[in-house]
């Protein structure tokens, strides 16, 4: 009885204080004034539950979608050291720090988690610092793309539940630092610290030879320390840890190369020259006018389907049957756009987007036919400011980027228009025109004027309405008018028997925003393999060919130079010539890789080729070098 009135007593007096009922609970239950003890630094304990929670509900949800899951060891050490580190800064700090830091980090990382869902839902893969580099890229991104899982949702909601309890907690009695607190506090910011440093070296070690080895442990190590591939990156290494190394990376980017990688780099060149060898196809094209035309989300059932006018200058050129288009980075278009265009892998991680603007680019396609001879010459739909295109262009080579409103265009939204360029594509002689076509890009909707457009012939053509099915019919159906178009201009200006036409699309068809019917489309059962697009080359005096080797946007520009005799001596190339002995193969931004007979998965494991495997983590390894020190410039 005495105990229960005392309770009473307690309960009354904290009413008179004016605290709420749970005020007067935790008051009553979790504190004491009288003893001293841990009871006032509970608050704590929820904080750093918060973060736990966090990055376990994010890695939980995405738990398929990198080589290690939700139970990776050092993902979880990376977590529980941060955890520390953050609650280790709010039990030693006085008030108003100790606020900051108590709600400031939690709910930025909880904005964090919820846009790595985000992206996960439009892009396939998390975000990173380096999207926001991108100038222009807002432009092109809509609400409809993006969903937040639930359980990342439910996962933030519960972090920031947990952080309120804290403050609750700290409101009843609030503590102040006092020599043990500052000390447990100093601990455990020094343990989680240490935590992190063990985990980085320990289980993620950089040798010399990673770039040989193909061991599980070798390959996360490639992959955590290069970042290219954001998925594997927060998979491997957490939320915390996976975000501090992005966002550093970004602020103090890697722009360097050391005498020993340069040596590296300059031996793959050496033996990648010492294995070429000419074919029946070298020098075949060479002094023809070229137009090298990127097809923005042209999917292999839209041209096969919906477009006759491409699909009968396929059926009548060098058509590459197993070609794919690997995305490296959030930007597809750029990402292609820059492959082709290099034969490099783009910055992928810990590079500062900058190389784009101010690297030298001596091998870049468009390079490579202006000493030949050419004019090269960028033209595409939109403004010169979406990924930078009137710096990056010219940097790349191109004397111009022309853009729909330079061009005249009457409506940059159809493609139809682009025709309007034709005779500044076609002005020199001989020219090398580089074209970007735009409609089939989203966003999709009934209110598109690409779809308003064609929405009676889509609707009828495509019989069927899930998805976003007949809104990618319509922007095909457009892009396919163009093609008709510039067939027409080149045999009306009788450029016809003296052009060459290069084809391939950007990335598949993520717009339809409906992978499952995609991949059933396309007969795949994963994300990878529904990479496989379009590549083929058609000239007047051409014999149909068909290729079945397996090429991707890396073989490109060596296909393109083979064919058209372009001097490559002294070139980094991650590719190879699509009509030659070498390559054969396309390896993924995870790591994963076909063949045409074998498809090895990162994530699934298993028997593969260790020697491919070996030779793909040299060369995504070197691309990142050339790029980060500046190859060719520094080469002199």
């Amino acid at each position: 009885m005495a105990k229960t009135k005392n309770k009473l007593d307690k309960t009354q007096e904290g009413k008179a204080l004016g605290l709420t009922f749970w005020q007067c609970f935790a008051r009553n239950r979790l504190y004491s004034t009288s003893v001293p003890g841990v009871k006032p630094y509970l608050y704590i304990v929820p904080l750093f539950l918060a973060y736990l929670v966090l990055d376990v509900a994010l890695r939980f949800t995405y738990r398929g979608a990198g080589m290690v899951g939700v139970k990776f060891l050092p993902a979880s050490l990376f977590t529980l050291g941060w955890a520390l580190v953050f609650a280790g800064l709010v039990f030693f700090l006085p008030k108003i720090p100790r606020w900051f830091f108590r709600c400031v980090p939690l709910v930025t990382f909880v904005v964090i988690a919820i846009t790595h869902s985000g992206f996960m839902s439009a892009f396939r893969q998390f975000f990173s610092f380096s999207i926001l580099t991108y100038g222009g890229t807002g432009e092109f991104m809509d609400t409809s793309y993006i969903s937040i899982n639930w359980k990342v949702i439910a996962g933030a909601a519960i972090a920031v539940l947990l952080m309120m309890l804290s403050g609750r907690l700290l409101k009843v009695i609030p503590p102040r630092p006092v020599k043990a607190s500052v000390l447990a506090g100093v601990a455990a910011f020094l343990v989680g610290a240490g935590l992190i440093a063990f985990t980085h070296f320990h289980y993620f070690p950089v040798a010399d030879t990673v770039i040989w080895e193909t061991s599980d442990q070798d390959k996360r190590s490639t992959a955590y320390h290069d970042l290219n591939d954001t998925t594997n990156g927060v998979m491997l290494s957490g939320l915390y840890q996976y975000t501090a190394r992005d966002l550093l990376r970004q602020i103090f980017p890697a722009n360097t190369m050391s005498q020993e990688e340069r040596q590296q780099v300059d031996e793959y060149v050496a033996e990648y020259e010492a294995a070429q060898t000419g074919n029946d196809y070298t020098g075949l094209l060479a002094g023809k006018n070229v137009m090298m035309i990127q097809l923005e989300a042209i999917d292999t059932w839209m041209l096969e389907n919906y477009m006759p006018n491409l699909k009968a200058l396929k059926d009548q050129g060098i058509a590459f049957t197993n070609h794919y288009t690997p995305a490296y980075i959030t930007a597809g278009t750029f990402n292609t756009e820059f492959m082709a265009n290099t034969g490099v892998l783009p910055a992928t991680g810990g590079i500062s987007t900058s190389v784009y603007t101010d690297n030298q680019f001596s091998y870049s396609i468009a390079n490579l036919f202006t000493q030949a001879g050419y004019t090269a010459q960028a033209f595409h739909n939109s403004d010169g400011r979406v990924y930078d295109r009137d710096t990056i262009h010219p940097n790349l080579g191109y004397e111009a980027y022309h853009s729909g409103e330079s061009m005249g265009m009457e409506s940059t939204q159809l493609d139809r228009y682009l025709i309007d360029g034709f005779d500044l594509m076609t002005e020199a002689d001989p020219f090398f025109s580089f074209i970007i076509t735009y409609s089939a890009h989203g966003v999709y909707s009934d209110d598109n004027p690409v779809y308003l457009t064609h929405a009676d012939e889509a609707q009828a053509a495509a019989q069927r309405t899930d998805g976003n099915y007949v809104y990618a019919v319509a922007g095909a159906m457009e892009t396919d008018i163009f093609v008709g178009e510039l067939m027409d201009k080149l045999e009306e200006s009788g450029h016809l028997e003296d052009t060459v036409l290069i084809f391939y699309a950007d990335h598949y068809n993520y717009y339809m925003m409906d992978d499952p019917l995609n991949m059933e489309i396309k007969g795949v059962d994963n994300k990878n393999m529904l990479q496989h697009t379009d590549f083929f080359i058609w000239s007047a005096d051409l014999e149909p060919t068909q290729v079945e080797k397996v090429t991707s946007t890396l073989d490109i520009l060596p296909t393109v130079a083979n064919l058209f005799d372009l001097d490559t001596t002294g070139a980094f190339l991650a590719g190879h010539d699509g009509l030659g002995d070498q390559g054969g193969y396309v390896f993924f931004s995870d790591g994963s890789w076909y063949d045409g007979e074998t498809y090895w998965s990162s994530k699934g494991g298993g028997t593969g080729d260790a020697q491919r495997s070996a030779e793909i983590s040299r060369v995504t390894t070197l691309s990142n070098w050339v790029l980060a020190g500046d190859y060719y410039r520094e080469r002199g």
